[in-house]
């Protein structure tokens, strides 16, 4: 079940055209100096994609994803795979760059193809474990969150996405989210002054019973 929530961008009008005036010139100077150092810059990404990436996309392969088969084979395998491959060739181009020979091109790319192979599947492997930590208890999250999304539709339990109501009780009564307890989820019975309502929880989080209006 998805987590609902409203995003809101504020925006202050005081002094704007002092501010903007102020920007623009601060972005000159940073334009300036990023052109002087491109080099660095770029060698900088491709160093940190060449780390990043397999490590990321190995993570993906094995931490466990709630996913239908299709999402799964195309989110989870192909583009974590993907990242991998990405990372290879951020590592060749850097390292390649770095090494090459005009007089030994074929060999030297050869070897710059080996090491950077090797290096690409050491960070992938650092993944792979990383996700192998997070599996076990991601898989629980998701069993105890289709078991709650199971249970709330069971007993007819709705979600509004709103602040004021934030759900309907299998009554039809409306409920506002109060507060989120290790044993229990409380609600405020709107409209019925002093009344509250109880999800109760067990150890793992998942849903148990609901207690009506009280």
């Amino acid at each position: 079940m998805a987590k609902r929530s409203t995003l809101a961008l504020v925006a202050a009008g005081v002094g704007s055209a002092a501010v903007a005036g102020y920007g623009l010139s601060i972005g000159r100077d940073l334009w300036k100096t990023t052109k002087r150092s491109q080099g660095v810059i770029i060698v900088a990404i491709a160093l940190f994609g060449a780390v990043a990436l397999p490590v990321v996309g190995g993570r993906g392969l094995v931490r466990g994803h709630d996913r239908g088969p299709i999402a799964g084979l195309l989110i989870t395998f192909v583009g974590s795979v993907c990242l991998i491959l990405v990372g290879f060739g951020l590592a060749f181009c850097l390292l390649g760059y770095l090494t090459y020979d005009e007089t030994l091109p074929n060999a030297g790319l050869h070897a710059t193809a080996l090491v950077c192979a090797a290096i690409t599947g050491a960070f992938a492997a650092i993944g792979m474990m990383w996700g192998a930590v997070q599996r076990p208890s991601r898989l629980r999250t998701f069993a105890v969150s289709k078991a709650n999304q199971q249970f709330l539709d069971n007993i007819g339990f709705k979600e509004t996405g709103g602040e004021d109501i934030t759900h309907y009780d299998p009554s039809g009564q409306a409920l506002r989210l109060l507060e989120h307890h290790k044993d229990r989820l409380v609600f405020m019975a709107v409209g019925r002054r002093g009344k509250r309502a109880f999800i109760d929880l067990d150890a793992a989080g998942q849903m148990t019973g609901y207690s009506g209006i009280s």
